[in-house]
């Protein structure tokens, strides 16, 4: 039995400790083993899930190889979310059998389905609103038995004696106050005591639906207020506001689709909160009655109601009965035996990673619409991605690009010339708990082993929500949304960034990290080099070109212009002359001469990829700079991006300068919100045109000495000059 760790892809005989959802897969080898009591054939590969009980069990049948965790709840899924999550499964399927295209995949908005439907008021909550009446009635007035119990009670309590208190008080001289001459005078006798009896079948069935009930529409509350939170969120980023570009602006309203009115949905979605609420309330209220509290809490009536006389033919418990019904049909889909639970988790998993692939695409080739271009790149063979198959290849002006979905569920991207990037979905719902010293532990279990200046860059994506984050400390929510170049965590980091079928700025974090992958590499490798052996009488009036010390390359500073190409080509040709007048004494020398022809046009091809507008793809005004930086300017865009150096390190970090944007909200996340993917190391946000940056080697910002006379509210103390 072998545990595969997805982050280090490594492999361990016994899991730790302390384990992180999606982490985790189990190899099962050649002995059948029984995951959550299921049975895993032999050679297979499994995530390692709990059950409904939160628990993870394996155990082999051909030893006594036994182990079980625990997970905390916490890390699990709303329903929301699993369901949003399994949908995207659902339609990758959908479209393979149908043998559908990469464009079709990138058609499929990355949000939560069938959201016009889920913010309207369901079939069981109408029936609730109807007859809730009714069952306001059975718990003031309901019925009950009547029991006569015998019981001794003082004489000033008796109202009705029995018919044996005579005999009984005289076996019994202790209840004799006294006697006179012909009597008794008693001090306690025996009573009929009349007791309403509550605890009866339909008012424990009463009871039970009132639990019910309030459990349904918790979670019914719960959904609408995230949807309608989602349509708050895209309402306003796709509205006409100064704190956001206008770019960003339009790729969120393509999302929706131009058919889909946020608006109305908003104010059904309010409509329909405002119903449950008014739902729970009224539902709360029924506590409090007497029939609530006269039944215990561990009475349980079970799923199937037996159909009395009082819930068949009572004019109030006969609504009881029906409402018992109407839930039962819904919680009936909700109640899964082991294999289910397996099979739904299963797929939970690779909903996830769909969701995840459906976000990489749309970062890659956008939808096909004028107003997503993605990063510029077409789909060549335009199949979708399948598990642990083939690569998909993209081509761009950039080059090209390749995409391979693992055995483990991971992606791997890789492109000509700069570092692979290793894209990891973790299923563990890292913000969903207010416990930072909990989230602290589960990072550094995660990036334990797992270093940021590897070979590969590594991206963990994991399901998060906005309205979580918000509710941690400020440097916690840096710590789980960073792309590790901004340092605000201290320091170089793995990048981690939530995504959600809920938060409608997933698509921007994980075009904004691509971004960096692509253009931040390609851009530091500037100046590009060439192996050529130049005579210096070339390079001599050369500016496009720069010889290095004690090698045979060369740097290419920039595209030759026409007439520096023309006297590079005249000069050229006056020494193949001279070489070809030698014979063979410069027969080697002309080779390499002639080798130098096509000089120009490979220059012009190297230089070309760092022209290449970020935004619009089409080809900017290249300018060199100093100490091996440049600086490109697109006309159609009116945005700017090059290399600069750092004034702490020294190191050179790249950037792309956007011009137009006011923004006064440094809160984690910003970024994303404000410029969306046009990002490379991060901005200063006091400068409205955001021509300052942080170091994404240091961690210290650029600016100026005189403009930062009150200090930098960005930076703080990470400013030096």
């Amino acid at each position: 039995m072998q545990f595969w760790n997805r982050l280090t892809k490594s492999i361990l005989r016994e899991l730790p400790d302390q384990l992180t959802l999606g982490q985790w897969q189990i190899i099962v080898e050649s002995k059948q083993v029984l995951i959550n009591s299921f049975g895993i054939p032999p050679h297979s590969r499994e995530y390692i899930f709990p059950d409904s009980t939160h628990r993870w069990s394996m155990r082999s049948l051909d030893s006594a190889l036994h182990c079980e965790k625990q997970f905390p709840k916490w890390q699990l899924s709303s329903d929301i979310l699993s369901e949003s999550l399994r949908f995207f499964e659902r339609e990758r399927q959908k479209l393979l059998s149908n043998s559908a295209t990469w464009l079709d995949w990138v058609e499929i908005p990355p949000l939560v389905p069938e959201i016009e439907q889920k913010i309207h008021i369901q079939s069981l909550e109408d029936i609730i609103k109807q007859n809730l009446g009714h069952i306001e009635e059975v718990c003031h007035r309901p019925r009950t038995y009547l029991k006569m119990e015998t019981e001794r009670l003082p004489v000033s309590r008796a109202q009705r004696t029995s018919s044996h208190a005579a005999e009984f008080l005289a076996a019994h001289t202790e209840d004799w106050e006294r006697r006179n001459f012909r009597s008794v005078i008693p001090k306690r006798v025996l009573c009929m005591v009349r007791e309403d009896l509550w605890d009866i079948y339909e008012n424990k069935v009463t009871a039970r639906l009132i639990d019910n009930l309030l459990e349904y529409v918790h979670q019914r509350l719960q959904q609408v207020r995230t949807l309608k939170q989602e349509l708050e969120e895209s309402e306003y980023l796709s509205g006409s506001t100064s704190d956001i570009h206008w770019r960003n602006q339009e790729r969120i309203y393509t999302l929706w689709g131009q058919d889909f009115n946020a608006s109305a949905a908003l104010k059904t979605s309010a409509e329909t909160l405002q119903d449950l609420q008014q739902l729970q309330y009224k539902l709360r209220s029924l506590i409090d009655t007497v029939l609530y509290k006269a039944i215990p809490l561990r009475a349980s009536v079970g799923t199937t109601l037996k159909r009395t006389n009082i819930l068949v033919n009572d004019q109030n418990y006969r609504y009881v009965d029906l409402l018992w019904r109407e839930w039962s049909q819904y919680h009936t889909g909700t109640i899964k035996n082991s294999r289910q639970v397996f099979e739904e988790n299963q797929e939970l998993f690779r909903g996830f990673e769909s969701f995840c692939l459906l976000l990489i695409g749309l970062a890659l080739t956008g939808n096909g619409k004028d107003r997503s271009k993605g990063l510029g790149f077409e789909a060549i063979a335009n199949l979708i991605p399948t598990y642990n198959g083939q690569s998909i290849q993209f081509q761009g002006k950039l080059g090209e690009v390749s995409l391979t979905w693992q055995e483990d569920g991971t992606f791997l991207l890789q492109s000509h010339g700069i570092k692979d990037l290793h894209i990891i979905p973790i299923i563990a719902t890292l913000s969903a708990t207010n416990n930072s010293d909990i989230i602290t532990s589960t990072l550094e279990t995660l990036f334990h082993n797992l270093t940021p200046n590897s070979e590969n860059l590594t991206l963990i994506l994991y399901p998060g929500t906005e309205e979580e984050r918000k509710k941690l400390p400020l440097y916690i929510q840096h710590k789980i949304n960073t792309l590790g170049n901004d340092h605000i965590t201290g320091g170089l980091a793995p990048a981690i960034l939530p995504v959600s079928p809920l938060d409608i700025m997933s698509l921007e974090r994980v075009a904004r990290a691509m971004q960096w992958w692509l253009h931040g590499q390609r851009y530091q490798s500037y100046p590009p080099t060439l192996e050529r052996n130049i005579p210096d009488s070339l390079l001599k009036d050369c500016n496009w070109l720069e010889k290095e010390h004690q090698s045979n390359k060369v740097r290419v500073l920039c595209s030759p212009l026409p007439e520096q190409e023309q006297f590079f080509q005249t000069n050229l040709q006056i020494l193949i002359r001279q070489s070809q007048a030698l014979v063979s004494r410069g027969r080697g020398q002309l080779s390499q001469l002639q080798n130098l022809e096509n000089l120009p046009s490979q220059a012009q091809e190297l230089i070309q990829q760092f022209q290449v507008c970020p935004v619009c793809h089409s080809l900017g005004n290249f300018t060199v700079l100093d100490n091996q930086c440049f600086r490109c300017e697109c006309s159609h865009c009116e945005i700017s991006w090059g290399t600069r150096n750092c004034g702490g390190c020294g190191q050179k970090y790249p950037y792309i300068q956007v011009k137009g944007v006011k923004n006064e909200n440094s809160n984690p996340g910003w970024v994303e919100r404000t410029l969306g993917r046009e990002v490379l190391a991060v901005p200063c946000w006091m400068e409205n045109n955001y021509g300052t940056f942080i170091c994404p080697h240091c961690g210290r910002c650029n600016q100026a000495r005189q403009q930062h006379s009150n200090g930098c509210i960005r930076c703080q103390n990470s400013c030096e000059f």
